[in-house]
């Protein structure tokens, strides 16, 4: 799933995909924590901020650009677009997904946890999920709410002690615990 950067400015994004007869490429949760650390180590050695990170995390992975506030109907068709980079469901702790990519949820409300008070991105995530509940005939989706209020979770980690802790915040409680983890083993 190899991709051109979206964010300006900051280079291309890691390389999720293998050429053809290469290895065979990342997908879900994999590939998400690949980007993520790659995204760290670059922050971890000064070639980008936190702030530049999360939105290209917001840009590929959640299609939402800040920088298109300034056009509402326009931000808004792109929060309801498919975003770049879609990973699909690998990998990804079963209790967190609800639909074909569940990189999108988290992401979404990991960047609504960095930047909004705890109050205001819980209000935000019920919102949305309320407004889903309208919008979808009454379906109310408890794994949508459990992926975002970890994403808003990890977005407040992530403002306190920086992007160095979302890969092992990700790998810990995004990703499918191994099978002797869960039991049956």
């Amino acid at each position: 799933m190899t991709h051109q950067p979206t964010s300006e400015g900051l280079g291309p994004s890691p390389q999720i995909a293998s050429q053809p007869g290469g290895p065979s490429p990342l997908e879900g949760v994999d590939a998400f924590l690949a980007a993520v650390e790659g995204l760290a180590a670059r922050v971890y050695r000064g070639r980008l901020s936190t702030t530049q990170a999360l939105l290209r995390l917001g840009d590929d992975y959640a299609y939402i650009r800040l920088r298109d506030l300034a056009q509402p109907l326009r931000f808004l068709r792109q929060m309801a677009g498919a975003p770049p980079v879609r990973l699909g469901t690998a990998g990804f702790r079963r209790s967190l997904v609800d639909d074909a990519n569940p990189a999108r949820h988290y992401t979404a409300f990991l960047l609504v946890g960095y930047w909004l008070p705890l109050w205001a991105a819980q209000c935000m995530l019920w919102g949305w999920e309320i407004a889903g509940f309208v919008r979808y005939g009454g379906k109310w989706s408890a794994p949508d709410m459990a992926c975002g209020m970890t994403g808003v979770r990890h977005g407040r980690l992530v403002r306190r002690y920086g992007l160095t802790v979302l890969p092992g915040l990700v790998a810990a409680e995004l990703a499918e615990p191994p099978a002797c983890e869960r039991g049956s083993g």
